[in-house]
């Protein structure tokens, strides 16, 4: 087969040299280095380049207030990065095993002696029930058939997705039938277990190619979402216990998003490469709006922050600001729920050690994630836990921080009242 023929960078990175992928050549560090976490350098004879870029070079340092104005890492520019590799083949990586989450959702199983023979009617009832669009509301309507054809087809080689699919669709049948919510839930977890340990037991130990990759991905995002309905739909009375948990699932989450990073390259090759680059695309773009821009002072003007917890406040907020743009921006189109799933993996570690530390300023910020959440209530996985987790944060921070969380609480109030 043929490949197609693309300009070369004549600037790109060291890296991307290195790798005979075409860099974006943005500083100071790549979207692909970024993507996947290598270090970005570039040559000493690039420097005409360099400065030809822009202000925001590595060697101009920025303050609080330019952060806030702007996107992280090379995000206004990543289209330009998202080449096929000049090799036919990417390289296999290695399978990356995930821990145990048996016992993370609502309910637990019971006893093993009293679980479901492995195939069963009920499973069966499940299958037919399963709309992928329902688990994946923000792809485009032309995407739906092509990505349900493409997950059936990737589910009848790899049965840890087959018993993925079969555990999301448990649970969404939990919220659709309430008076067998139990029976769903439980069911729900069993099979989420058994999807993971089939996993850890094949794939995992399996090198990742581009006869698995797609399955990979579809697998990550399906339980990604799964863990995600399950922590939303918990009513702690303490917020302190769904911070816990929430950080449980943040650890998850970057785990799964590491091992689609991780095979990159194969991805970009695969069938599923144009739903990546569409998503990627979607989560990278360029806040617009000022939803966020009283949340940005506050942090800019914090005199508790350093400048590397306000760095991680002020990209967590831009990518807030980007899933407020696509929700209130007047676009119709299904894609505006897309970062209402990616926010939360999406943050830097950085923050998430803050929110570990119980920091205010980064919880306050979660309380913002709360109205994005609010604003998307109508998706099963969120239902009315935007204004729930809103009203736990502001009695956990108490007093002296109604300033922060003023916007979150006026929008909330006003749709109860409306």
């Amino acid at each position: 087969m043929l490949r197609r023929s693309h300009k070369k960078s004549r600037a790109g990175c060291l890296e991307c040299k290195r790798r005979h992928v075409k860099c974006d050549e943005q500083r100071p560090k790549c979207i692909i280095c970024t993507l996947s976490e290598r270090d970005c350098s570039y040559p000493p004879q690039s420097a005409a380049t360099s400065a030809e870029s822009g202000p925001n070079t590595p060697n101009t340092p920025s303050t609080p207030a330019a952060d806030a104005q702007e996107t992280p890492d090379a995000s206004a520019s990543w289209a330009a990065a998202v080449i096929t590799s000049t090799a036919s083949n990417a390289s296999p990586v290695a399978g990356v095993p995930l821990p145990a989450i048996a016992g993370r959702g609502p309910t637990s199983p019971d006893d093993a002696s009293q679980r479901p023979p492995e195939v069963n009617l009920g499973h069966m009832e499940l299958l037919i029930r399963f709309n992928f669009e329902e688990h994946a509301p923000e792809l485009n309507v032309e995407m739906h058939d092509f990505a349900s054809k493409l997950l059936f087809k990737c589910a009848l080689e790899a049965p840890y997705l087959m018993h993925q699919i079969l555990a999301v669709s448990a649970r969404r049948q939990a919220v659709l039938q309430p008076e067998r919510a139990n029976h769903f839930l439980e069911n729900a977890m069993h099979l989420q277990t058994k999807a993971v340990s089939i996993y850890n037991e094949t794939a995992a130990k399996a090198q990742i190619d581009q006869t698995n990759c797609s399955a990979l991905l579809l697998f990550c995002s399906l339980l990604g979402r799964h863990l995600l309905a399950d922590l939303l739909a918990r009513r702690d009375a303490d917020f302190g216990d769904f911070l816990a948990r929430f950080l449980e699932f943040l650890s998850i989450s970057r785990g799964l998003m590491a091992m689609s990073v991780s095979a990159w390259d194969l991805l970009l090759q695969s069938d599923i490469k144009h739903l990546v680059l569409w998503a990627l695309e979607i989560s990278q773009s360029t806040p617009q709006g000022q939803h966020c821009d009283g949340l940005q002072r506050l942090v800019a003007e914090s005199t508790e922050l350093d400048t590397s917890s306000k760095e991680a406040c002020m990209t967590a907020i831009a990518c807030l600001q980007v899933g407020f743009d696509s929700l209130l921006g007047g676009d119709t189109r299904n894609q505006r729920y897309l970062m209402v799933f990616m926010w939360a993996p999406a943050v830097p570690q950085k923050f998430t050690d803050l929110l570990a530390q119980r920091r205010p300023e980064a919880i306050a910020i979660m309380g913002h994630w709360a109205v994005l959440l609010h604003y998307t209530r109508s998706l099963w996985h969120v239902a009315d836990s935007g204004s729930h987790l809103l009203q736990s944060i502001s009695g956990y921070l108490g007093q002296g921080w109604e300033h922060w969380l003023s916007w979150p609480l006026s929008v909330v109030t006003a749709n109860a009242a409306a």
